[in-house]
């Protein structure tokens, strides 16, 4: 059984550790915008110089591509999301470039890959519209494969609309299920329920710091958390606003 992860912030910095990063491709499979441009961009010269060397046909909607990340040193996993405009039935077309993509990380036996989220640029898709039928695919298939996936969203807002149906979808109540808990059983849920993001103390000082509690939506609130009881001696009573505000 596999675990999923939902993270936040910089794609490059989160991708430390991983087997494979998932590059939200264009179809000329060179370096573009946004993720496309830093994947590129972290990789080096050889990766633009070996797609346009080994690839003369473009990229086909939900074509799934495997090159080398040379300087980036890990796989890179190159997917062609459909663009919402173009489709007839859109969330099942990003849908089954998804499956395409979780067929091709288990056929290649990768343990972890970062994942980002594709379709939700220049392509037209809408984090609302995709955030349920997608935490569901990958739910299941973290479930059924001893895979770790890390779902990355830069920002904390977007994270929280696919973070909102992770926690539904395995009916979890974050207030109702801490409020009794004493530190340790708290770092032990966060845990087994894969809710400790990774790099805390860049989030913590990129999101949180200097914040209001009332200013923070829910991935700033579980950061916030993770880094305090991870980095200073509190009790249960010092954190009680911070969990009651879950």
């Amino acid at each position: 059984m596999g675990k999923l992860y939902l993270t936040c912030g910089d794609y490059i910095s989160n991708s430390h550790g991983m087997d494979a990063i998932v590059n939200a491709s264009n179809k000329y499979m060179i370096n573009g915008s946004g993720i496309c441009g830093a994947i590129y961009n972290a990789c080096g010269m050889k990766l633009l110089d070996y797609c346009k060397n080994n690839y003369k046909e473009y990229m086909v909607n939900g074509e799934v591509r495997i090159t080398s990340g040379f300087k980036l040193n890990m796989d890179v996993i190159h997917v062609l999301a459909p663009k919402y405009y173009e489709e007839q039935d859109p969330i099942n077309s990003l849908m089954n470039c998804y499956k395409n993509l979780l067929n091709e990380i288990k056929q290649q036996q990768y343990k972890k890959v970062l994942l980002c989220s594709l379709g939700t640029g220049v392509h037209g898709y809408k984090h609302e519209e995709v955030a349920l039928p997608l935490i569901k695919l990958l739910n299941e298939f973290c479930k059924t494969n001893d895979i770790e996936i890390y779902f990355n969203n830069i920002y904390p807002l977007y994270k929280d609309v696919y973070l909102k149906h992770y926690l539904g979808i395995n009916k979890l109540v974050l207030k109702k299920d801490l409020e009794n808990l004493d530190i340790p059983e708290i770092k032990k849920y966060l845990e087994l329920n894969c809710l400790n993001d990774i790099n805390i103390k860049d989030k913590y000082k990129n999101f949180v710091k200097d914040l209001e509690l009332k200013e923070l939506c829910l991935t700033q609130k579980l950061i916030c958390l993770q880094y305090t009881i991870y980095n200073f001696d509190v009790t249960k009573e010092q954190i009680k606003i911070l969990v009651e505000s879950l």
